[in-house]
């Protein structure tokens, strides 16, 4: 492969250079200066001199690359492109493949799954203890996959080992697959290591852990390490932590914190925002760079005590917010009542809206079911917990919430009937009862006909009558919406069905 990145001015580029080969990431790094770049920017034509990097590398490495290079890049978007080397001659692509093989794992991107057999951990602990730095560096990846108490205590005699090789490969592993305190301090104390590769591999983990604890012990680091590229990703690190939000590791911590707030300002106190990682996830990791590094999140997490935490670690902690995947973000109250969620990869927009919503929780998702258990005509508990439901995607579960919602206030005092409606339609038509689907839309229109999500009910509508048989009505919808809401994004997908009701009709009337 070859990497392009483009760079400031030449200083960068050689100190981004430095850094990849001293990794031995790339066999070569070619800087070429006095590139003239246009390009768009947030909505205007720019222009820049820029500094360009060709990175001749492997495919296994150009993720290492990547780290490294934002790491380091002072662009908030840095140019990191890589293109496959299809055919070169021969004797060149030897020593290229050559030079980078003996890379130890710098950034792993593990994902953490099921147990191994014992026995197969065993083979990759024999095959760590190899020669072949390739190869243990492999063993480590599938032994961070493997996960558990056995593979932790196997990092962390990687930490401590004589091996600087494996000191630094276990710096990296033990950071994604634990967060405990004795675990962080091991980590801590490479920053002191022998070893810059050791130093630097520290550094980077620390800084892109988040955790404001390392906040001065990076300090440290970028002010007194003799390694200028060792004290360069200290101060990457305390940029992006003094930029990010301010995570604490521990969820008891967090609530203790929340709490005592409330104490000394005689209020309700501060809510909790707890944020459920997989170590080395790679959903995860788009969710942090592309969400929860955003400054309007970071802004809005501000008035939350915010923790990270480990969901493959802390399996209680998991089990007891009923966890089921990660990224998952929680707003809790300062005795851990659930306020509002956010599952999966969420957009910035979907994860802004749930803050808020937790901001002005007037009761915790427990709370709500107690309540709309005792009474089913409680429209505001009712509503609480069917939205928790929905925003979880467990649909099912919020069905009998939403009846509750729908026939306890007819005439939509409460403001919830018409989104109840709407949404116990849009339900039933994913699970295929398009029947009901349709009848809810009709009933929604007809009462609310200025609705805020008009165009999506008219297009439910279309789609439920279509696949209940209702050919005339279901085109009539979508017709509808594409006359009543010019604007919508689902006059595309609209035009589509009408197209292929088209073509059916056309088909039937030459076959008879």
């Amino acid at each position: 492969m070859v990497g392009i990145v483009t760079c400031s001015s030449r200083a960068e580029a050689r100190r981004l250079a430095k850094a990849v080969l001293d990794r031995k990431l790339a066999a070569c790094v070619n800087i070429l200066g006095g590139v003239e770049s246009h390009y768009w920017w947030r909505g205007k034509l720019e222009q820049a001199k820029e500094t360009m990097l060709f990175i001749k590398t492997t495919k296994a490495k150009a993720r290492a690359v990547t780290k490294t290079i934002k790491a380091m890049h002072s662009y908030e978007v840095p140019e990191i492109i890589f293109v496959p080397i299809t055919m070169g001659e021969r004797t060149y692509l030897r020593w290229l493949r050559g030079a980078v093989k003996t890379l130890t794992v710098v950034v792993a991107m593990l994902v953490l799954s099921g147990a191994a057999r014992a026995d197969r951990i065993d083979d990759l602990i024999r095959q760590i203890g190899g020669t072949n730095d390739e190869e243990r560096a492999d063993a480590v990846e599938k032994l961070a996959q493997t996960g558990g108490a056995r593979v932790q205590e196997q990092f962390r005699k990687m930490v401590t080992s004589s091996n600087s090789d494996l000191r630094q490969m276990g710096v990296v592993v033990l950071m994604q697959t634990s967060d405990a305190d004795a675990d962080v301090e091991l980590v801590r104390a490479r920053l002191k290591d022998d070893a810059s590769l050791v130093r630097w591999s520290a550094a980077l983990a620390l800084g892109q852990s988040g955790w404001q604890e390392a906040v001065p012990w990076l300090e440290d680091v970028a002010k007194t390490d003799a390694d200028e590229s060792v004290r360069d990703t200290a101060a990457d690190g305390l940029k992006k932590l003094r930029g990010g939000i301010p995570w604490l590791r521990s969820l008891p911590a967090a609530l203790e914190l929340a709490s005592k707030d409330s104490r000394q300002a005689k209020d309700s106190g501060k809510q909790v925002l707890a944020y459920f990682y997989t170590g080395g996830s790679e959903t995860c990791e788009k969710f942090e760079e592309g969400v929860l590094s955003d400054a309007e999140v970071v802004s809005a997490a501000s008035t939350f005590v915010c923790v990270r935490v480990n969901a493959s670690a802390q399996t209680e902690a998991a089990a007891k917010f009923d966890v089921r995947g990660a990224p998952t973000v929680l707003m809790l109250d300062k005795q851990g009542g659930e306020l509002a969620r956010v599952s999966g990869l969420a957009e910035k927009a979907t994860l802004l809206a749930r803050l808020a919503d937790g901001r002005t929780a007037k009761m915790t998702l427990s709370e709500a079911r107690e309540l709309a258990a005792e009474n089913p005509a409680d429209v505001e508990a009712n509503w609480r917990v069917a939205q928790a439901y929905l925003n979880d995607g467990r649909e099912e579960l919020a069905d009998p919430y939403l009846r509750n919602v729908i026939s306890h206030d007819d005439e939509n005092h409460c403001g919830h009937t018409a989104d109840a409606m709407f949404a116990l339609g849009f339900c039933m038509g994913h699970r295929g009862k398009h029947g009901g689907a349709a009848y809810c839309m009709e009933h929604l229109l007809a009462r609310w006909p200025d609705f805020k999500d008009k165009d999506k009910a008219l297009y439910c509508l279309g789609l439920s009558q279509l696949a209940t048989g209702q050919r005339n009505e279901g085109r009539a919808a979508l017709e509808r919406l594409i006359h009543e809401c010019p604007q919508s994004s689902a006059i595309g997908s609209a035009r589509l069905a009408i197209e292929e009701i088209k073509a059916k009709d056309l088909n039937n009337d030459k076959s008879n």
